[in-house]
């Protein structure tokens, strides 16, 4: 699949902060919207906001809307959606770099899974099933998210394609030696979750950083509080940045 230009053309109208602080290229909240009244950045939950994901469980914050890996001193954020191509391009070029410090007890990688991009999955929801099994991985099975990031990337479908079912992401799963169950009441607070932090990430503010108002696109790296400006394919361009930056 052909990605989209570098540096993709924004709204005229857009205030020049806004211009200034988009970060990395990558998948637009709006873009390749048909219809202007579909057009807006806030997706439309289907399910009620889950009253009954509280608390820290494995390495999900359900009240801080994240997904917790290592637990060293420098915090990355990574805002992502499993459907971005962009996203995939960060994973591949810079991922292992944040888990291997994750692993060695450098850097805490806080990963926001979000569903941006529901719109080109021809109705699935992609997006969102496949951030919820992610939250049920870090859930349930803390030590496997790492790989589980890894995989969904590595077998990411195309844009405007149904993408992947709920029977291929739990091969995805089992390939890890690790089995999930799309199928139960929990499945769907996974994805109302998921829902109700993507309207969050997007409405904003964030408490990861103050450098922007929302999430516009993803992925949106932060780095200590600190936005990384550069491409998602600019991986030597990050590792200066993430070696350099502190709180």
């Amino acid at each position: 699949m052909p990605l989209r230009p570098l540096r993709p053309t924004r709204l005229a109208t857009a205030v020049a902060f806004v211009a200034v602080s988009l970060v990395l290229t990558g998948c637009s909240a709006g873009a390749a919207v048909p219809a202007p009244a579909t057009r807006s950045a806030s997706p439309t939950p289907s399910e009620a906001a889950p009253a009954d994901l509280t608390g820290t469980v494995g390495g999900a914050h359900f009240d801080d809307g994240y997904l917790q890996i290592g637990s060293g001193e420098k915090v990355v954020d990574l805002f992502v959606d499993p459907l971005c191509p962009y996203c995939r391009l960060f994973e591949q070029g810079s991922g292992q770099l944040l888990f291997d410090d994750a692993a060695a007890g450098l850097t805490t990688v806080r990963v926001h899974p979000l569903a941006l991009l529901n719109r080109l999955s021809q109705g699935t929801r992609y997006s969102t099933r496949a951030a919820a099994a992610l939250v049920e991985m870090a859930a349930e099975h803390p030590d496997e998210t790492p790989r589980f990031v890894q995989s969904l990337f590595d077998q990411q479908p195309d844009e405007n394609t149904p993408g992947l079912d709920d029977e291929q992401l739990t091969r995805i799963a089992s390939s890890l030696d690790v089995t999930l169950d799309l199928t139960t009441p929990r499945t769907a607070s996974y994805r109302a979750w998921v829902d109700r932090w993507t309207q969050a990430a997007v409405t904003g503010p964030l408490s990861a950083t103050t450098d922007i108002p929302a999430i516009e696109h993803v992925p949106t790296v932060v780095v200590d509080g600190t936005v990384f400006e550069g491409d998602s394919d600019e991986t030597e361009a990050f590792s200066n940045f993430y070696r350099d930056q502190t709180s």
